[in-house]
């Protein structure tokens, strides 16, 4: 799957099961949410170490070194971290950026994995497809849809209903069962044991030089691209929980001032980089210049979040004129809407420079706005 159907599908889905209005955030060194507890809201876990015993009654977000979820997710799981075990008795999807998953229980839809190695026991079952982009996945359980995705080994001895897929390794065990096709791309062989059954078709193609050194840096390139969307879609999700009173006033100061916005953006990203290089000059002023350039980067980083929050509000009100907009639900639209546009060649590069000189530009008027509201309420007192 390439990497804009990857983000088209992500979309789809996430219009449906962004956030609400009210989200759990729970930190520390390490979170717990017990056998017996229940999370009726969205729940962000970030710790050292997460472990789901009870019920969440929403989405799950959990962020650590080490991710446990033994119980009822009723949403989806968008997890990163060292290593994940999964044994739900039920959750919606799971999106899974890590060095390892191990996963059991049962799916209701997809299994979207980025990361070192997943495996699956034989209690786990995917309702529909599982895609994987991966050093080592090892299937034992079952997936009644398709298997896709670009790995560096696969071991299949569960039961699928397809499977297509690039590999440099395969191997299909004798407890394999197939009850589709079975297609493989790979620059060697696969070995598959005479007592697997395959109900379709069995294709080997096979990838030779050049081609097989090309497939593998345009699919690393996917991966990485991939990677960087999801992260910065979790970052931006986390930011709004924080910060979600400024993040409305950015959204209205877009509507309000969009040139403003644009002039006062593209000043600031101009300014910034040219007092750098003048400080630079000096020995004094090196850490100042450094300290500039960590500005500048985070202000291109944020930007792009900012911008996608108040242009996917923009988005759902030519849709929804009255009423209250969640910005999660701003923010990923107009995330993903943008990044989609940005994938468009030439004219992605123009869209990026925008979102950047926008995004600036309404954080600049916030900060502005914010000193000015300090100042009279100094006067007041």
């Amino acid at each position: 799957m390439g990497y804009p159907k990857i983000l088209l599908v992500f979309f789809i889905i996430l219009a449906f099961v962004t956030p609400a209005n009210s989200l759990v955030l729970r930190t520390g060194r390490d979170v717990v949410i017990g056998e017996n507890e229940v999370i009726d809201d969205d729940l962000i876990a970030m710790a050292r170490s997460v472990r789901i015993e009870g019920t969440v009654n929403g989405d799950l977000y959990a962020f650590a070194q080490e991710v446990m979820i033994n119980n009822i997710v009723n949403g989806t799981i968008y997890s990163g971290a060292g290593q994940i075990k999964v044994n739900t008795k039920n959750c919606h999807s799971i999106w899974a950026f890590c060095g390892s998953l191990d996963a059991g229980g049962k799916i209701e839809k997809n299994l979207m994995f980025f990361g070192g190695q997943l495996k699956t026991d034989e209690s786990a079952f995917v309702n529909k497809d599982l895609i994987a982009f991966g050093g080592d996945i090892r299937i034992k359980g079952e997936v009644s849809g398709k298997i896709k995705g670009n790995m560096g080994k696969f071991t299949l001895g569960g039961k699928a209903g397809s499977v297509d897929i690039q590999a440099d390794e395969a191997k299909i065990e004798s407890s394999a069962f197939i009850t589709e096709d079975l297609v493989i791309r790979s620059s060697k062989e696969p070995a598959i044991d005479s007592n697997a059954k395959i109900l379709g078709k069995t294709e080997y193609k096979k990838i030779e030089g050049k081609d097989a050194k090309h497939e593998k840096r345009a699919g690393l390139a996917g991966f990485f691209k991939t990677i960087f969307f999801f992260s910065k879609l979790i970052i931006g999700i986390i930011l709004i929980a924080l910060f979600k009173p400024f993040i409305k006033r950015t959204n209205e100061i877009l509507v309000n001032s969009v040139w403003k916005s644009l002039g006062f953006g593209f000043l600031t990203i101009i300014v910034i980089p040219v007092v750098t290089v003048i400080t630079l000059a000096t020995i004094i002023g090196i850490p100042v210049a450094i300290f500039g350039i960590f500005v500048f980067l985070t202000l291109v980083y944020v930007s792009g979040i900012i911008f996608a929050t108040g242009f996917g509000e923009w988005l759902i009100r030519l849709i929804k004129k009255e009423g209250q907009i969640s910005p999660f639900a701003s923010f990923v639209i107009g995330f993903i809407v943008v990044t989609l546009v940005c994938l468009i060649p030439y004219l992605g590069f123009f869209i990026r420079l925008l979102a950047v000189f926008f995004g600036t530009g309404m954080f600049v008027l916030l900060l502005h706005k914010l000193w000015k509201i300090s100042l009279v309420k100094m006067e007041q007192q």
